[in-house]
């Protein structure tokens, strides 16, 4: 059985849409996707339903493909543990697309 749908519109403020817009791309979703995933999650905790990325990330942690990095990860990795913003990165890749940078890093074959 297909689930209703409401189309709405929402004005927002430009800060708050600008972080959904970089969590959509941090998730790699649309931002309809994160808006309705963040409300259900705030509003609806316990009819929530598993996202296809938490069930991946569920389905390795139970295989044991993907485990949690303790304070020993951290020592070893020192200051470099400071991942980039998104905005950090495009500034870094200066509108050069990102397969050439990786193309380069590579080196010729």
């Amino acid at each position: 059985m297909a689930e209703d749908k409401v189309k709405l519109t929402v004005r927002l403020p430009a800060q708050l849409h600008q972080v959904l817009k970089e969590r959509a791309v941090e998730y790699n979703v649309s931002l309809n996707q994160i808006m309705v995933d963040t409300l259900t999650t705030e509003l609806l905790p316990e009819i929530r339903e598993e996202t296809d990325g938490e069930k991946f990330d569920r389905v390795l942690r139970e295989s044991g493909l993907l485990v949690e990095m303790g304070p020993e990860w951290d020592r070893l990795i020192g200051d470099e543990s400071e991942i980039p913003s998104v905005a950090e990165v495009r500034e870094m890749l200066r509108g050069i697309p990102l397969s050439d940078w990786i193309i380069e890093d590579r080196g010729p074959r």
